[in-house]
């Protein structure tokens, strides 16, 4: 019943993956605030690893997750008051994955539903993903003068961005592999 009400009731999964990235949002940035090494750009972030997930298997009800929950952050927390620079830095994370997958299933011939997904596409999707992702966040902040050398901010969130992207990926990995291991035949 809970499964199907998640399939097949877009403001409940809407909500559901809201509040599911929030609280991974919130806690990666509660446990690794000392990894904020510059606006907007952390060491290791592995909310990037579950935005990228979240519109790769949701399409745009994940993306309009991430929306939400970057804008929350953005002016809640980061850029308080600013509506505009909140705005579009919300923007930038949601359109950031959902231009990987578009591109790739124009480009690689990448199923909707995901079937013909293997690791080496996943991979390079993540890739460019991260490098479009860091990208388009630091030429917002960039462009509303929250920082003075971009070069810097995107080099650091690059490596945040794949490391975050790596880690989700190596974990789902390893738990798909320990249900495989461990699943009678």
């Amino acid at each position: 019943m809970l499964r199907q009400l998640f399939w097949h009731n877009r403001a409940f999964t809407f909500l559901a993956l809201s509040l599911s990235f929030g609280a991974v949002y919130a806690l990666n940035n509660l446990l690794t605030a000392p990894l904020l090494l510059a606006p907007g750009a952390h060491l290791v972030h592995l909310p990037s690893g579950f935005k990228f997930l979240l519109v790769l298997v949701f399409g745009s009800i994940g993306a309009l997750s991430v929306f939400t929950v970057s804008f929350c952050a953005a002016m809640g927390f980061y850029f308080s008051g600013n509506l505009a620079l909140s705005f579009e830095l919300a923007a930038v994370n949601a359109i950031g994955p959902l231009l990987t997958r578009k591109f790739f299933m124009e480009h690689w011939s990448l199923h909707g539903n995901l079937t013909n997904l293997n690791w080496k596409t996943l991979s390079a999707m993540g890739l460019m993903f991260s490098v479009l992702n860091s990208s388009m966040n630091q030429l917002v902040l960039y462009w509303n003068q929250v920082i003075s050398n971009m070069v810097d901010g995107l080099q650091i969130m690059l490596i945040g961005d794949i490391t975050g992207v790596f880690l989700v990926l190596g974990f789902i990995r390893l738990v798909l592999l320990l249900i495989k291991k461990y699943t009678p035949h």
